[in-house]
């Protein structure tokens, strides 16, 4: 089954606080990496979201911090040296971090809602997409943009291609209220899910796995530290 987690970023001054005592949960090369970040909120979510990883595996596996060791892709796609039978994706966006793990190639992305420029779906949606998108009423319209481009990238990182595959190059259509996709033509054999989130982001998942759980799971800071083993 496909898992959901999520957790909520600190305030710059409570992260300052736990930083020490989180990083000691993580190898020094991953605090070696949030350190060079300019931007403390970059760090956090560096650090937030590896410690998220790392403690829903633990949870849903049964693994042993120190069993968790990453290596990555040609296109920096993360996965575990140890485990290969097991998958996991993270994303992030505004104060929120994102995991989903699954036993099948899985890929998560959530994004704050924003006023947009439409051209960019003319310029990264395929032709499909782009008439369906402008053929809803005005004010339906941000809000399928972002169901449309979080379950594209959802399955670019699914994949592990990255952008190396266009997004314009496949379509994901509302099929009697299920989202379908298709590449060159043909339905491919993986699975999406727009989840509910709090109403000022979109979350959506694409796995090879057709079975998701039925709700996200909310977690904090202590609830991580205390499922690391």
């Amino acid at each position: 089954m496909v898992k959901i987690y999520v957790v909520k970023l600190l305030d710059d001054l409570r992260f300052l606080e736990l930083k020490g005592l989180v990083s000691a949960y993580l190898p020094d090369e991953s605090s070696k990496k949030a350190s060079k970040f300019k931007h403390l909120l970059n760090a956090q979510r560096q650090i937030i979201g590896e410690l998220l990883v790392r403690a829903t595996l633990c949870s849903t596996f049964d693994l042993v911090n120190e069993e968790i060791v990453f290596q990555y892709t040609e296109h920096k796609k993360p996965f575990l040296k140890l485990h290969k039978d097991i998958h996991f994706n993270i994303s992030h966006s505004g104060d929120w971090v994102v995991c989903a793990i699954a036993e099948w190639d899985v890929g998560v992305d959530v994004e704050k809602i924003r006023e947009i420029n439409f051209n960019i779906a003319r310029r990264f949606f395929s032709e499909v997409e782009v008439k369906h998108l402008f053929e809803l009423p005005k004010k339906h319209q941000l809000d399928y943009f972002f169901d449309l481009w979080t379950l594209k990238e959802s399955y670019l990182k699914a994949l592990g291609t990255g952008l190396t595959k266009p997004l314009s190059s496949f379509t994901v259509r509302d099929v009697s209220g299920n989202m379908v996709l298709y590449d060159d033509m043909q339905q491919e054999g993986v699975f999406l899910k727009k989840f509910k989130f709090d109403g000022k982001h979109k979350l959506s998942v694409c796995s090879y796995e057709e079975k998701f759980c039925d709700e996200i799971e909310h977690l904090f800071i202590d609830d991580l530290l205390r499922m690391i083993k």
